[in-house]
């Protein structure tokens, strides 16, 4: 029997190397990663900036956890806040994107004495119990039903659902592009419109952009756009470029009333993933990587309406391709011509998530495989075993 538990469905290959947008199996054949480790190959595979930033910080310190004050933290914390929208200037470290959620769900619970939350269909926040209570799979939260807080779903962008959200509502949380989902992407009029609700009701406004985040879409955040601003911010994936780190952000309402020993983490605001976010956030400044993921998502609307592909939606490099019969046949397909991409809860749309340095070649190689697989794909071909 193998050592590791058989939890995760894979791919049927094994990587050993990779190099910015290109990974390397055991037999030799290279691959483009579009869809980048679900989204957390920010800046690619063996990005020189961060693992010289990762190794002279291992040479110095490799961990010291919150009790002792650690000037690389500082400067994550002022680097981090810096890149977010003005009113989101303070930060909590953490390890991962469920832990942001759940923290972010805890302080709106604690600082508003409510005890339930809201968010949208399709939405995904992860498996801990206050975040899974928020996302929206059944079959993911049924073993737990008797634990989860009580959690009002929505459908995204119904305003007139928002009605629902009352002084009950302690949190509504939401992804501003659903990616689990299919690439949903939230509408202007109704984030402005959530955002009037929850200063009507007295929730706070939750911005889960852990995979939006950290220049995917062309700019820093979602947050901000269409004069929106959360109440706090989550993030993970990208933001350490493959080592292991989540954050909330947060504005001063928030932060003013969280107490010594509100929050807590042995390992969050280690001094190796700090060390990885400043080295992300100095390659995403210097090398105009917001400009680059902009010109990635208007290359593929432009290119990647062909073969089995119908519509393409989402932006910079969350993309979500809709094809004519089921995505999983046309991942294999894409595979075998050495593309990684990733399917979503949605049967007919392969997601996109590239990192925000890949050059354009990558695009137009793609357009031709889905040129070469035609208008349609074998529904029977056996499904992979990936994600």
């Amino acid at each position: 029997m193998p050592a590791l538990v058989e939890t995760y469905a894979q791919f049927p290959f094994t990587l050993v190397d990779g190099c910015g947008a290109r990974v390397r199996d055991e037999n030799g054949n290279e691959y483009w990663d579009l869809y980048g480790g679900h989204a957390v190959a920010l800046l690619g595979h063996a990005h020189p900036g961060v693992a010289q930033a990762v190794r002279e910080q291992c040479e110095r310190l490799t961990f010291y956890s919150n009790a002792a004050p650690l000037a690389i933290r500082e400067r994550a914390a002022e680097r981090l806040c810096g890149f977010a929208p003005d009113g989101l200037d303070r930060v909590f470290f953490c390890n991962s994107g469920a832990e942001a959620n759940e923290n972010a769900l805890k302080l709106a619970i604690q600082q508003t004495g409510r005890r339930r939350i809201a968010a949208l269909h399709g939405g995904f926040h992860g498996r801990t119990l206050l975040a899974l209570s928020a996302t929206a799979n059944e079959k993911l939260r049924e073993p737990f039903r008797d634990l989860l807080c009580p959690a009002l779903h929505l459908p995204p962008n119904d305003i007139d659902a928002l009605s629902g959200i009352d002084d009950s509502i302690a949190a509504v949380i939401i992804e501003p592009i659903q990616s689990m989902a299919g690439v949903v992407e939230l509408r202007a009029d109704f984030l402005q419109a959530l955002r009037r609700r929850c200063d009507e009701s007295g929730a706070r406004l939750i911005y889960d952009e852990i995979q939006t985040g950290m220049g995917r879409l062309g700019r820093p955040f979602a947050a901000g756009e269409h004069g929106v601003l959360p109440d706090m911010l989550t993030l993970a994936k990208g933001i350490a470029n493959g080592i292991p780190m989540g954050a909330v952000l947060m504005n001063d309402t928030v932060a003013d009333n969280v107490a010594i020993g509100d929050l807590g983490t042995t390992f969050g605001g280690g001094p190796v993933p700090c060390a990885a976010l400043l080295a992300v956030l100095e390659a995403i400044a210097k090398d105009g990587l917001l400009q680059q993921a902009a010109r990635f998502g208007e290359s593929t609307r432009k290119k990647l309406v062909v073969g089995p592909v119908r519509e393409v939606t989402g932006r910079g490099c969350l993309i979500g391709l809709r094809v004519a019969t089921t995505a999983r046949p046309v991942q294999q397909q894409l595979l075998k011509r050495g593309f990684i991409t990733g399917t979503s809860g949605d049967p007919s749309v392969l997601r996109l998530l590239p990192p925000i340095n890949t050059p354009a070649e990558a695009v137009d190689e793609l357009a031709a495989a889905l040129h070469d697989l035609g208008e349609t794909t074998d529904a029977t071909l056996a499904e992979p075993a990936g994600v």
